[in-house]
């Protein structure tokens, strides 16, 4: 087996203000990952307020009460070096890179991002106008709104993992800077939160690093949400259909509530869902749909795995004359699914696909922390990727049949569909 990070060779330590840290040197390049979750996200917008974490993340990028945007960039760049944030459902994240030489300089201005960001009025209309225009675009893209539309048909109004974007349009033009920093100041917290340091550093050194840093950060009056949103009960077939104007392709998502990514199925789900939509091109609804019938573009299944459940999906682009038939062909491999089992040859092909690509996904730092981030941020325990083939050898065929038959109905699901009306088809 290879050398995997592990309890051997990963060190853990807690900064003064809340951040759990995991580090794992790597010295095979003279380079520097960090990467890091703080409690926060979108789950913290009251109503009235969508997008404002992502706002809220984009705009510490921005400048500091010290430092303009064009400084900032200028001394990242001159080192070749590069830092951001971004906001999930429960997060606020942060990440950066550098050579080793150059990592006190880019984490001294991350830190200083979070402990005074400046939230400038000239730069929130600069980002105010690109979200906008991206919001734009997403609502003449198919496959966006195919997904957006999904999404509002499965989680109910007022669900916080439910998306808007008539919503965040609204919000957005009303986004103030004290918006922003009351946000950031009350809902954002390092506390809890996770930093994650891969590279050419000494363990003792990065986190000596880190606490002289980021570990300056605190949010005292931070009371950013713990609690995990209901799941959504779907009790029936839902069916949507959005028109978008002047396109010549449908875009089709049909699926179903998920798991948590802390949920004991997991790994089953995650056998279950590359046999039905991943292995290879696109599993047997790549196989059937696109490459058998000739259907699709593309047509795979997909499953995210929160703090709270997810979703289950399955995703299509076709011809507008395509729709009906595509359907009726997901749904057979759903019903195939959920009726038999799966043979030996094909369980095996696709066991030694997810355990054999593992050592590909760590041969980076950016791998390897992403690997590391997610089992810290989930508490998956330190071992994960040292029992992961063990993990996804133990799933057998009744596994992935049980776990088919519990969480993909082929009566009861939601069907979103985004493309031109029948007549400009």
């Amino acid at each position: 087996m290879p050398s995997y990070p592990g309890p051997h060779n990963i060190v853990t330590a807690q900064l003064q203000n809340g951040l759990r840290v995991w580090v794992y040197e790597n010295f095979e390049s003279q380079t520097v990952l960090v990467e890091g979750y703080a409690r926060g996200g979108s789950i913290n917008e009251s109503p009235g307020q969508k997008g404002l974490a992502n706002v809220t993340a984009t705009m510490l990028r921005r400048g500091s009460t010290t430092k303009n945007y064009d400084t900032i960039n200028e001394i990242v760049e001159s080192v070749g070096a590069f830092f951001g944030f971004d906001a999930g459902r429960h997060t606020m994240g942060f990440n950066a890179y550098s050579l080793a030489e150059d990592v006190d300089l880019v984490l001294d201005l991350l830190s200083e991002s979070l402990q005074a960001p400046a939230f400038a009025a000239e730069e929130l209309d600069k980002v105010r106008k690109r979200f906008l225009t991206q919001l734009e675009e997403r609502r003449h893209s198919t496959r966006a709104m195919a997904a957006i539309t999904f999404n509002q048909q499965l989680y109910p109004p007022g669900h916080p993992y439910r998306i808007s974007i008539e919503d965040e349009i609204a919000a957005l033009k009303q986004f103030g800077r004290e918006d922003l920093a009351q946000f950031f100041r009350e809902k954002v917290s390092p506390e809890g939160g996770v930093v994650v340091v891969v590279g050419a550093i000494h363990a003792e050194e990065a986190i000596a690093t880190l606490e002289r840093t980021v570990g300056r950060w605190r949010h005292p009056q931070a009371q950013p949400s713990t609690q995990l949103p209901a799941p959504p009960v779907l009790k029936e077939k839902v069916v949507a259909n959005v028109h978008v104007k002047g396109k010549s392709q449908s875009d089709i998502v049909l699926g179903w509530p998920g798991i948590s990514r802390r949920d004991k199925d997991y790994e089953a789900v995650l056998v279950c869902n590359t046999i039905l939509g991943r292995f290879g091109l696109g599993g047997r609804l790549g196989n059937h749909i696109r490459e058998e019938l000739g259907l699709a573009y593309y047509a795979y299944s997909t499953f995210n795995a929160n703090l709270g459940p997810g979703t289950w999906r399955i995703a299509a682009g076709v011809h507008p004359m395509h729709v009906s038939q595509t359907i009726a062909a997901m749904l057979a491999e759903v019903q195939r699914i959920t009726a038999e089992v799966v043979d030996d040859e094909e369980l095996e092909d696709v066991q030694r696909y997810l355990t054999g690509s593992l050592p590909l996904r760590l041969e980076t730092n950016a791998g390897i922390a992403g690997n590391l981030l997610t089992m810290a941020w989930y508490g998956l325990g330190l071992d994960y990727l040292l029992q992961y083939e063990r993990r996804i050898q133990d799933v057998n065929k009744e596994d992935v049949l049980r776990v088919a038959r519990t969480y993909l109905h082929p009566d009861r699901y939601v069907l979103a569909v985004a493309g031109p009306s029948a007549k400009e088809a």
